[in-house]
């Protein structure tokens, strides 16, 4: 499970799951260097003040995770429910975009050596705080529904019965033992009738919310003054818009396309065929 500090330092640097932290928060403190120049004093106000983020930060994303898995993985109990997942993402999300700890950081920063490991643990929160705090009340309302969608989506997926129509008779499968055949069944017949088992999921979500879910972020987005949602992600986790991103893409995908378009050529003449390309093909083959 994903705990506190280091996941504290993925939303800091990422506001998303694609970054790997440098170090932890715990680990920046146990390494902090005194100075000539800070007093001590100033020293014991910054230990303090990191030491009380660590501590009530862990306990509220110690609550969201274990709402975020139980409800996940439709663990059995009345503690575990959709509206425990929403009350815990949001106030773990509050937590973060309280103004007066942003406040509390710049002062503290001002008071360190810029090129101190207090100054780098204290600009990382910075940007945490940063990414969470939002001026704009009606973008607050906005996040707080798209969180109340989401919960429920969550929610419709986790009564999804999925399987597959296998010699006429229907399977019951997980996801997971839907994937398992896709990969290793002999029979091409089965693995197409597992993958398009696993395709129903995508019908599923954009008909329980997921839709209602993309307009509602894109809205939040828009009223901070991003293109969307992914622009808003992204100008959040890299410090610049999606535009700049797919300029990058763009050129990595024109590059290695003549390579892509080679390999599955090679890869259909060995494996018999195009048919060979078909994706309930390509991981078993």
């Amino acid at each position: 499970m994903r705990f506190a500090i280091a996941s504290f330092l993925t939303h800091a640097l990422t506001a998303a799951s694609s970054f790997t932290p440098p170090s932890s928060l715990s680990s920046a403190r146990r390494s902090f260097r005194s100075s000539s120049t800070m007093t001590a004093s100033t020293i014991t106000d910054v230990s303090t003040f990191i030491d009380g983020i660590n501590t009530s930060y862990e306990q509220l994303h110690r609550e969201f995770e274990l709402q975020f898995w139980g409800t996940k993985m439709a663990l059995s109990g009345p503690q575990y429910s959709t509206d425990e997942l929403t009350r815990t993402k949001g106030e773990m999300e509050d937590f973060l975009a309280d103004e007066a700890k942003l406040s509390k950081t710049r002062e503290l920063l001002q008071k360190v050596p810029e090129d101190s490991v207090e100054a780098k643990t204290l600009k990382m929160l910075e940007r945490t705080f940063g990414c969470y705090i939002m001026e704009s009340e009606e973008a607050k309302t906005l996040r707080a529904e798209s969180t109340k969608i989401e919960g429920g989506l969550e929610a419709a997926r986790n009564t999804l019965t999925l399987g597959a129509t296998i010699d006429g008779k229907f399977e019951e499968m997980s996801s997971v033992g839907l994937r398992n055949k896709v990969r290793v069944d002999p029979d091409e017949a089965t693995r197409k009738a597992c993958y398009e088992g696993l395709s129903k999921i995508g019908d599923f979500v954009t008909e329980n919310g997921f839709v209602e879910l993309v307009k509602v972020r894109n809205k939040m987005a828009k009223k901070l003054g991003f293109l969307d949602f992914y622009d808003y992600k992204v100008s959040n986790a890299e410090g610049f818009g999606k535009i700049a991103l797919f300029e990058i893409l763009d050129t990595l995908e024109a590059g290695t396309r003549p390579i892509m378009e080679s390999a599955r050529k090679q890869f259909a003449a060995e494996k018999g065929g195009e048919s060979a390309l078909s994706p309930w093909n390509q991981g078993f083959l």
